[in-house]
């Protein structure tokens, strides 16, 4: 067996295989004994036809076998003889064949770019300082504040307000039709929160329950559903059930509360580490891009379409999960629309990838079964489940080669990061 290899494009090559004529008669051999095992011809047992009239019968799907045989027994050794590494499914193109007699095949098929990195050390960049307002801890207070909020039964004789959770029934029209979200029943209303229009609210007010009343109000011209934007609303609401909200006082009590702390201060602290975290993580997620984005106009190359592709296919898949959870379907939106619009983003993820392959080939970077431990146990401590579950779903759904080179590819860009001059700035002040 003979092998030779051609660089038809930076990306794609072209592998020669020539099958002496030995090889071609024993591969010939073996498929005429499987095609003959299952042969049905009238007046023949299964398996007792005669070699002459398998071969007189069944010539295409012995030669057909024969080649795809000698294909299967020499394309893995041609690979290693060449010294060449495919990244996509070979297109197998044989040449002409004649029984007994020496064959040769051609397998296309794409490769990894052989890449000349530019520029990944001291690159500049600017790092967005990280900076937590009074008004984010506050923020953020309120939230656990209202999360711990109880709600107390009313006398009959109170009147919807500020401070009560209201139950509604409610049945209505819009410009005099029905419309979809029109009508509900045991619907609860925060009252004060913002949760309805203003204009619906404000006319609750005062309401006690088992009243009914007749509400109606304009949708605003902006309204963000169209069809009901700037038409007349007429609703029948009845308040079935009235609730007072016990909202406790922020003070040391409840932070002793909330367990572990002793003060309310301590909790502002705690709240005050964790944004900080949180923004220093959205921070250097930022920066990772730049890193990202400037590598790969400094650095221009090829990009194999079948590592494209791969990439399109898990964000479409992606997408068609994101879409179940809000029960929708894929296949309602137009799907070469979809590909076209994740395209240019799966082009760039697809050279990011061979950027950061190659950092740390260059780097001589690796990823240690500790780091991988030690992943899994912070998935374990944010999914509040055990470690060796996480790992099960690891190996059964096979990604820890992926994930091994995920870690891979942030010990890249963290290597990158260190090596950059970075300017801090000022965020920009939120209107």
């Amino acid at each position: 067996m003979k092998a030779t290899l051609e660089k038809t494009s930076p990306v794609k090559q072209k592998m020669t295989v020539e099958v002496p004529s030995g090889m071609v008669r024993t591969a010939r051999t073996a498929a005429l004994q499987k095609v003959q095992k299952k042969a049905k011809i009238k007046g023949f047992r299964p398996g007792k036809v005669p070699t002459e009239v398998v071969e007189k019968h069944y010539g295409a799907d012995i030669d057909q076998e024969t080649m795809e045989e000698l294909v299967r027994l020499t394309y893995a050794r041609a690979l290693e003889e060449v010294k060449t590494t495919p990244i996509s499914r070979p297109q197998i193109q044989p040449g002409t064949y004649l029984p007994n007699e020496a064959f040769s095949y051609t397998a296309l098929f794409e490769i990894k770019p052989e890449l000349t990195l530019d520029g990944y050390k001291g690159l500049k960049l600017e790092k967005e300082e990280v900076v937590i307002t009074p008004k984010e801890i506050d923020e953020e207070l309120k939230k656990i504040q209202q999360s711990m909020t109880q709600l107390a039964p009313t006398a009959d004789e109170t009147v919807l307000g500020e401070g009560h959770v209201a139950t509604l029934d409610f049945k209505g029209k819009a410009g005099g039709k029905p419309f979809k979200g029109s009508e509900a029943k045991d619907f609860q209303v925060d009252i004060g929160t913002g949760g309805i229009l203003p204009e619906f609210e404000k006319q609750l007010h005062g309401l006690k329950k088992g009243e009914v009343k007749q509400i109606e109000f304009q949708y605003p011209k902006d309204y963000f559903n169209k069809e009901l934007a700037d038409q007349k609303a007429e609703f029948t609401v009845t308040l079935k059930d009235l609730r007072a909200k016990n909202v406790p006082a922020l003070n040391d009590d409840f932070a002793k509360d909330l367990g572990n702390y002793e003060s309310l201060a301590q909790v502002r602290e705690a709240i005050t580490t964790r944004l900080a975290q949180t923004k220093e993580n959205a921070v250097k997620g930022a920066l990772f891009q730049k890193i990202l984005k400037e590598l790969s106009e400094k650095n221009k190359f090829d990009i194999p379409e079948s590592m494209v592709n791969t990439e399109l296919s898990h964000m479409v898949e992606q997408l068609g999960h994101e879409m179940t959870q809000r029960g929708q379907k894929l296949e309602d939106l137009n799907l070469q629309e979809v590909v076209n619009h994740y395209r240019p983003e799966a082009e760039f993820r697809t050279r990011g990838f061979l950027i950061l392959d190659k950092i740390a080939q260059l780097e001589k970077l690796e990823v240690a079964d500790a780091e991988i431990d030690q992943f899994l146990e912070a998935q374990s401590k944010a999914a509040g489940r055990p470690k060796e579950q996480i790992r099960a779903y690891y190996e059964k759904n096979q990604l820890f080669n992926s994930l091994k080179m995920r870690l891979l590819h942030e010990k890249a860009l963290e290597f990158v990061l260190s090596q950059a001059k970075i300017k801090g700035v000022k965020p920009k002040k939120k209107d």
